[in-house]
């Protein structure tokens, strides 16, 4: 049985942005640890990613050979977008800090119950709370 690994855009951007070598041994361990299991990647966090940081030619061949592994799975973000955006917009106005519409997205997908999520691999604190409150582990 695989367990199932919610991977967020952090993850790509530490393991594939070598301008930002701070985490890349975290992120090749995580790599490692996670290659045989059922990776559940989010469209909203391909669009994070592949948007903003992965510009090296060979990264690109990279990443795409292993989207294309029968263990990954791309999860649509068509039953969650409409509500990420409000609680978007409800955040930005009631609190100062730096809100993130993919995050909210990936928020409701950890919180949905029809989909089951053994793990999280993300560098990202809020979302790591988000994750360990319904009973998902990091990584």
């Amino acid at each position: 049985m695989n367990l199932k690994v919610l991977v967020d855009a952090g993850f790509w951007i530490a393991l594939y942005d070598t301008k930002k070598p701070e985490n890349i041994l975290e992120a090749e361990r995580i790599a490692s640890e996670i290659e045989d299991e059922e990776i559940i990647i989010p469209f909203p966090t391909l669009y994070e990613f592949v948007n903003s940081r992965l510009s090296r030619r060979d990264a690109k061949m990279q990443f795409e050979k292993f989207l294309t592994r029968p263990n990954v799975i791309k999860l649509s973000d068509t039953k969650y977008k409409t509500k990420a955006l409000e609680i978007f917009f409800i955040k930005s106005n009631q609190e100062y800090s730096d809100i993130s519409l993919v995050d909210e997205v990936l928020k409701l997908i950890i919180a949905d119950r029809t989909i089951k999520i053994d793990y999280i691999a993300t560098f990202d604190n809020g979302l790591l709370n988000d994750a360990l409150s319904q009973g998902i582990k990091k990584v």
